[in-house]
């Protein structure tokens, strides 16, 4: 019995589609974990990832039309039917899909292979940013019909299944948080090495997506007003703001940034800075109910946090006593609350952080999922 799992995107830096690859690779009984994927311009279109996972990229011929509704279409029928008749013939007995999108392909992967469905909701998927009007309203539909057709739903946030389950009426979802699997991380003096920064500066780190709605203008805004360097603040990602950030790094003294890491190095990076910075901005329900995988790796590496005040980060910040939790987002609040942090007892927060990371590590997520997995397995004929 063999594993597909499927995404909408060309597959850079899947942190919890790998560890969940890696997991189920481990189960006996599943023979290949498969993942489907789009491909980028230098990407190899086939990956090895060990010897019971592999990677396929699929290059679609219509990537190159011009941009539109339309065009949108085409691209994800191409996809939908490639991906299909490549793996319809491959002893499929479970499928995973990684984006509200990918349902409808994954049900007819379902029909065709006889395999179970498994719906893996990074996020409340159609409450995210950006989806709107039409959109939202067809991704809706779309949702409601086939999470039912669903055999098994994941979510990444206990807000996130209530919402699932409420909206949808269907059984509650199993909470599965995006963490790291529990490791003993090293502080080390990476990026004052790197950046040639002063010992008795203090770093404060944003690790993750650099795209609007995460707080990055505003935290870039907070450290530009700042009178002094005693504290920086590292930008470590890619998106969509990373050539603004470069430029203000350019005209700043306490501004860095840093490209984006292997997950598999990320937390030697992460164990350099002294404390990490999550300013979600609350622009949807998505956002308002997340519990994204950087606050986990900041935790997992000894780091204070400062969060922005939605609802599942916020509770469990205060829960643990782990940081502070930013009431507002003005630049004169973010560096009051920069002050307060370093003011605090960091190594209280420190030692609250490693017990919170302990008690949400990947290996407690990984146990819930493969329960769920194995009562799948065990109706499959």
């Amino acid at each position: 019995m063999n594993n597909l799992h499927l995404v909408m995107n060309d597959f850079r830096h899947p942190s919890r589609v790998l560890k969940q690859v890696d997991s189920v690779s481990a189960l006996t009984d599943v023979g290949h974990v498969y993942v489907g994927s789009l491909c980028g311009d230098d990407q190899a279109t086939d990956e090895v990832i060990s010897k019971k996972a592999s990677i396929k990229r699929f290059y679609l011929r219509t990537r190159w039309l011009p941009k539109g509704p339309l065009v949108q279409v085409a691209k994800y029928l191409e996809f939908t039917m490639r991906v299909f008749l490549f793996y319809r013939f491959k002893d499929i007995s479970l499928v995973n899909v990684h984006h509200f999108a990918l349902l409808p392909l994954g049900y007819l992967m379902k029909l065709s292979c006889g395999a179970k469905l498994i719906y893996d909701a990074h996020e409340l998927e159609t409450e995210q940013e950006g989806i709107l009007g039409i959109r939202k309203k067809f991704a809706k539909i779309l949702e409601r019909i086939f999470i039912k057709k669903a055999d098994h739903v994941f979510v990444v946030s206990e807000s996130i299944a209530d919402w699932y389950q409420e909206n949808y009426a269907i059984i509650r979802p199993t909470v599965v948080m995006n963490a790291p699997r529990f490791i003993m991380v090293k502080r080390n003096n990476y990026f004052r090495e790197h950046f040639s920064l002063r010992p008795d500066q203090k770093i404060a780190l944003y690790q993750g997506g650099l795209s609007p709605g995460r707080g990055i203008e505003e935290i870039v805004a907070a450290f530009s007003d700042r009178t002094d360097d005693s504290v920086v603040i590292i930008f470590m990602g890619y998106g969509s703001l990373e050539d603004q950030i470069i430029s203000e790094a350019n005209r700043s003294g306490n501004i860095y940034f840093h490209p984006a890491v292997s997950p598999n190095e990320l937390l030697k990076y992460t164990g350099s800075a002294d404390f990490g910075m999550c300013l979600i901005q609350n622009t949807c329900k998505s956002y308002f109910y997340c519990m994204p995988n950087k606050l986990f790796e900041y935790l997992m590496t000894g780091l204070p946090v400062l969060v922005s005040n939605m609802k599942e980060m916020g509770e469990f910040v205060e829960k643990y006593e782990v940081g502070h939790v930013l009431k507002d987002f003005g630049v004169s609040a973010i560096n009051r609350a920069v002050d307060e942090i370093l003011a605090a007892d960091l190594a209280l927060f420190q030692k609250n952080a490693r017990i919170a990371s302990m008690e949400h590590s990947w290996e407690l997520q990984e146990a819930k999922m493969i329960a769920d997995y194995q009562i799948l397995l065990s109706k499959i004929n």
